[in-house]
C-alpha cells in the first residue's frame, strides 16, 4: 500500500511541474485557452462565463485535475499484472475520474464566477515634516 502512494505522489509531481511548466506557460491568455476541450465542457455544461473568473485560478485547476488524474491512474495501474485487466481497470477509473472530478470543479467555478477577493489596501499614513509643521 505505501509502495502504491509513493508511486502517486512522485507521479502526481512529475505530471504537475510538467503541466504547469511546459504546457500552460505557452497559453498567456484565454484566447489561446478557449479551443481547450475541458474549458468548452465548462462553458457548454455549467454556463460559466469566462471573463468572470481568474485565468491563473482556472489553468491550475486544470492542471491539478489531469495531474491527479493521471498519477492514480498510472500508480493503480503499475500494480496490476496482465494486459487486458489493467486496460479495463485503466478505462474504468479514468472515466470515473474525468467525471467526478471535473464535476466537481465545474460546480465549484460556477459557484465563484465573479466574486472577486476583496483586498484591503493599506492606509498610508504621510508624516508631516518639519516644514510644513515650522510653517504652521
Amino acid at each position: 500500500m505505501l509502495e502504491v502512494l509513493i508511486d502517486f505522489l512522485v507521479i502526481f509531481v512529475i505530471v504537475c511541474l510538467v503541466y504547469l511548466l511546459f504546457i500552460n506557460r505557452s497559453k498567456k491568455d484565454f484566447n489561446k485557452l478557449k479551443p481547450n476541450d475541458f474549458i468548452r465542457m465548462f462553458v457548454l455544461k455549467y454556463n460559466i462565463d469566462i471573463n468572470k473568473i481568474n485565468y491563473n485560478f482556472m489553468v491550475n485547476l486544470i492542471a491539478i485535475i489531469n495531474s491527479f488524474i493521471i498519477a492514480i491512474t498510472s500508480a493503480i495501474i503499475i500494480k496490476i499484472e496482465g494486459l487486458i485487466w489493467s486496460l479495463i481497470v485503466c478505462f474504468v477509473v479514468l472515466f470515473i475520474l474525468v467525471f467526478v472530478l471535473f464535476d466537481l470543479a465545474g460546480k465549484y467555478i460556477k459557484k465563484t464566477e465573479g466574486k472577486e477577493k476583496k483586498v484591503k489596501k493599506a492606509k498610508v499614513v504621510k508624516k508631516k515634516t518639519k516644514k510644513k509643521e515650522d510653517e504652521k
